[in-house]
């Protein structure tokens, strides 16, 4: 992977793609891993959006399947080339759009936090593809360079079709306007990952302390660990007595197991 250019790509467009991501090995065995999880997600239908795809998240607390793929140096070094240093994982979920699921409103993934617009990267949104993209089964529509607009998101604007092969990674500014497509096949999915990440200094989309178990978070490599926020960032966030959260979380799991 060539990190310094598809880093060029979000700066300039708001996105990149990067075709080969994943090797057929790869492919297959998160295809194996995540089979359980697919087969869980269902749709609903709703007045707003009608039918539509039922996400899988927290996905840390549900399989192991994804540890390796989220630790990996090139997704990591692609992420702090757009983000910086001080970035930590703010979600993880698996996605399967199927037949006649609508496409979602145009959005902003960090319309959560209220900053004056443009303004520098605060999340580095993914979605790595375990099945082709293409426009008929949903693929992701974006408004390139919209990462630089001040302007409210349209809903009409004229919209770009990511279309990619399995093992493909796609990598947007979370200020980017874009949606999930619609799904107008009689039978295909599109499954894929999704790890979002965002600066280590806000908020994560999904509390990573609360929604993995504490007794799954210890038995991670510790970089999975820091991964998913139980680090010290920017000075001293987060800590607990002036210290790494995991070790409270340690010596409570000690305590609890001996009393």
């Amino acid at each position: 992977m060539d990190i310094e250019r598809s880093a060029r790509q979000v700066r300039e467009n708001g996105y990149t793609v990067v075709p080969d991501f994943l090797g057929e090995e790869r492919l297959e065995a998160l295809r194996r891993g995540l089979a359980p999880v697919f087969e869980e997600i269902g749709s609903r239908m709703t007045d707003d959006y009608g039918q539509q795809t039922i996400h899988t998240h927290n996905l840390l607390a549900k399989t192991r399947a994804v540890d390796e793929l989220l630790m990996d140096d090139d997704l990591l070094g692609l992420v702090e080339a757009v983000l910086g240093p001080d970035y930590q994982v703010s979600g993880v979920a698996a996605m399967r759009p199927g037949p006649g699921d609508r496409r979602q409103r145009m959005h902003q993934d960090d319309g959560h936090y209220p900053l004056a617009r443009p303004h520098f990267p605060l999340i580095a949104n993914t979605l790595i593809a375990l099945d082709p993209f293409t426009a008929e089964n949903g693929a992701t529509e974006i408004v390139p360079g919209s990462h630089r607009s001040a302007d409210p998101v349209d809903p009409d604007v004229p919209t770009l079709t990511v279309e990619m092969p399995a093992g493909a990674l796609f990598l947007w500014d979370g200020a980017v306007w874009h949606r999930g497509g619609g799904n107008s096949t009689d039978s295909g999915y599109r499954r894929s990952i999704n790890f979002n990440f965002n600066l280590a200094w806000l908020k994560q989309r999904e509390n990573q302390y609360v929604g993995v178990p504490w007794d799954v978070v210890v038995e991670m490599p510790e970089k999975l660990q820091e991964l998913i926020g139980y680090r010290l960032t920017n000075k001293g966030l987060g800590t607990v007595d002036y210290r790494n959260p995991l070790e409270t979380v340690k010596r409570r799991l000690a305590e609890a197991h001996s009393s």
